[in-house]
C-alpha cells in the first residue's frame, strides 16, 4: 500500500468574507462578495448552484451503459452542438441527500430505477465562478425495458434514453465526440476500470 500522508490535497482557506450582494436572481442566484486573502482584497461573483448528481447507468448483464441526449442552449451558443450526449443529473432537493437524488434523477431522465448506486467521484467542474459540487455515481440498471423519451413534464424536460455496449460508449472519448465533462469524467473513470480488471474477469 502506498503512503499518501505526503500528498497534497484541497484544504480550507483563512480567509475574510463581506457579503453576498444579489446581483441577480432567476433560476440561478449571482452573487458578489468582497474577499480578504494574504493581505489583499478581492472582488469575486459566484453563481450559485449547490449539490449535484451525475449517474453513469451501467447493465452489468448485458455490458451496456444507458446514456441521453438532451438539448443544451449554452453548448449550442458557445459550440453550436445543443443536442449533447450526456449523463442523467440534476440538483440535489432541499432535504434530499445524494443518494436518493442520484436514484430519483436516473428514474426521472431514463425511466430506469438504480439498484445500486456507488461513489464514483466528488468534484467541482468549475470552482472559479460556480459552487456547484457534484457526486458521481455508478449505477447499477436493467436496460432491457429503455424507454424512447423520458424526463420530467412539470419541468418541461424531454430526455432521450439510449444503450450503448461499452467498447462503443468508450469510444465517445475519441475525437472530441462529445463535450459533457461529466460525461467524459465517468467514462475515462470506467475505461480505466476496464484496464485495471484482471484478464478474464
Amino acid at each position: 500500500m502506498s503512503d499518501d500522508a505526503g500528498l497534497p490535497a484541497d484544504a480550507p482557506a483563512e480567509i475574510g468574507l463581506e457579503g453576498p450582494t444579489i446581483a441577480a436572481r432567476g433560476f440561478l442566484t449571482y452573487e458578489q462578495y468582497r474577499v480578504h486573502l494574504a493581505g489583499a482584497t478581492l472582488k469575486r461573483d459566484v453563481v450559485r448552484i449547490g449539490r449535484v448528481v451525475g449517474i453513469l447507468c451501467f447493465d452489468p448483464a448485458r455490458d451496456l451503459v444507458v446514456l441521453i441526449r438532451q438539448f443544451r442552449l449554452a453548448a449550442q451558443l458557445s459550440a453550436g452542438r445543443g443536442d449533447m450526449i450526456e449523463l442523467p443529473a440534476g440538483r440535489v432537493d432541499a432535504g434530499e441527500d445524494w443518494e436518493t437524488a442520484a436514484a430519483r434523477e436516473c428514474r426521472e431522465e431514463t425511466g430506469l430505477v438504480p439498484r445500486r448506486l456507488s461513489l464514483i467521484h466528488e468534484i467541482m467542474p468549475s470552482p472559479g465562478v460556480l459552487d456547484e459540487h457534484c457526486r458521481l455515481f455508478l449505477g447499477e440498471v436493467d436496460a432491457e425495458r429503455l424507454p424512447r423519451i423520458a424526463g420530467l413534464a412539470s419541468e418541461n424536460e424531454v430526455t432521450h434514453p439510449f444503450a450503448l455496449p461499452v467498447p462503443d460508449a468508450l469510444r465517445l472519448l475519441e475525437d472530441g465526440r462529445c463535450l459533457n465533462g461529466y460525461l467524459l469524467l465517468a467514462l475515462q473513470w470506467l475505461a480505466l476500470r476496464r484496464l485495471q480488471r484482471p484478464a478474464g474477469a
